[in-house]
């Protein structure tokens, strides 16, 4: 038995090695050569000099940014670019979520020589609060060290966990499999940046342990608590009630008699309702400290999403002519979220799923859905990190070892030779 355990931390600890050496490697040795933002985008952004102040019409995507004017035709080297290892810095979101673990919640009005997009209102207000609670606790008030070390390590425990708990539901082989389906991602390597995915991915792994354990000691209060920060840690966080939402259903409708409403209203308050209590808590908090119940829908409102019908909008989206983003030498507008899209919908198409549990399923469909459903793609390929259980369909299905290789396979080259360099590049967002 003691074995048996030491085993079940081995395997996936290597796979961990595995997976943050092959990144890690890549961004220290072998970093692309850097595509440009550039404003005169005629020449599409190759030979350059620096320009130290950008005109206000086009404000730089961070301050991590060099900022260039086209001159002829070469592409920019690495040595040549002002950004050092993306992996590490604190871009995009990762630095919003660094100033929450510095100084908290900032609310302020929009510079529209700083600030993109521009809205009424910008600040980190519409960042989750959990993993920069958890980067200020336990980095010691060194939050920069803390956001470059803990993915890694929270990564590492994360796998553990999660490969321990498609243990307890099916043997080793499909464990092994649907670990290394889950790192071999498009996007997988955001599970090793400042974003939250190594979190959510430790708590979503932690939850699924305890959901699934017989009487384990602690699970009345550590369920609803991991319930809690899950919907504390990214806006779609409280959707993952859909899992526990399925599970009562079923077991219900096995039962010879339905349940009384004592227990519904029991298994409701355990299961459900602490998935709402993060966002209800955070909008309280802003209620209290900026007046703004709905300070967090009112943030989105720059990004213009509109409800609509998630196939629909995917439909569209694939359809949609490809077009060169004005100022910027990159692939096609929305490619990397297209092929996301068609990434992660071939895994329901090819791998039969119903050798997953049902609300592992339905959480698979909903946060598959989800973002289209809001009116657009954009960021899908990062969005759709979190949807752990097809990693699960992939490794569960009937389908012959070679055709889950393979599959696997692509997904890594899709990684390694398009979405990894250009999220060097600065690019993916």
């Amino acid at each position: 038995m003691k074995q048996m355990r030491i085993r079940n931390i081995i395997i996936p600890a290597c796979i961990f090695i595995l997976f943050a050496g092959v990144y890690i490697f890549i961004a220290v040795f072998m970093p692309p050569d850097r595509v440009v933002y550039c404003p005169n985008h005629d020449c599409h952004g190759h030979n350059t000099e620096i320009i130290e102040t950008p005109p206000e019409s086009h404000p730089l995507p961070n301050e991590n940014w060099s900022y260039f004017k086209c001159l002829d035709c070469r592409t920019v080297s690495a040595a040549d670019f002002k950004v050092d290892n993306l992996l590490t810095q604190p871009v995009w979101d990762i630095k919003h979520y660094q100033s929450i673990a510095e100084r908290g919640y900032e609310k302020h009005a929009c510079d529209p020589n700083k600030h993109w997009p521009i809205g009424d209102i910008c600040g980190n207000v519409g960042w989750f609060p959990a993993w920069p609670g958890v980067v200020k606790l336990l980095s010691l008030n060194n939050t920069r060290i803390g956001m470059m070390l803990l993915p890694f390590l929270i990564t590492f425990f994360g796998i553990i966990v999660f490969y321990n708990v498609i243990l307890k539901l099916a043997k080793e082989s499909i464990a092994i499999l649907s670990t290394l389906a889950l790192v071999s991602a498009p996007t997988a390597f955001y599970l090793l940046t400042g974003f939250p995915y190594a979190f959510i991915l430790l708590c979503f792994s932690g939850y699924l342990y305890f959901l699934y354990s017989e009487k384990p000691k602690g699970r009345p209060l550590i369920l609803p608590a991991l319930a809690i920060i899950i919907s504390l840690s990214y806006p779609t966080g409280f959707l993952t009630a859909i899992i526990p939402l399925v599970m009562l259903i079923n077991n219900y409708r096995r039962r010879l008699m339905m349940p009384g409403i004592g227990e519904i209203s029991q298994d409701f308050l355990f299961y459900i309702l602490p998935f709402a209590v993060g966002p209800l808590a955070l909008s309280l908090y802003y209620l209290f400290a900026f007046d703004d119940f709905f300070l967090f829908t009112h943030f989105q409102d720059k990004y213009d999403r509109n409800w609509g019908i998630p196939f629909i909008v995917m439909w569209k989206s694939l359809l949609q002519t490809p077009t060169w983003d004005t100022g910027l030498f990159m692939p096609p507008r929305l490619a990397y979220e297209k092929l996301a899209l068609v990434y992660y919908g071939l895994i329901f198409v090819i791998f039969p799923p119903y050798r997953i549990k049902p609300e592992l399923l339905a959480y698979g469909i909903l946060f598959y859905l989800f973002s289209p459903a809001t009116g657009n793609i954009v960021s899908v390929y990062r969005h759709y990190i979190i949807l752990f259980p097809l990693a699960m369909i992939i490794g569960a299905s009937p389908r012959p070892l070679w055709l889950k290789i393979i599959f696997i396979a692509a997904g890594l080259f899709l990684s390694l030779y398009y979405f990894y360099p250009f999220f060097l590049n600065g690019y993916l967002v």
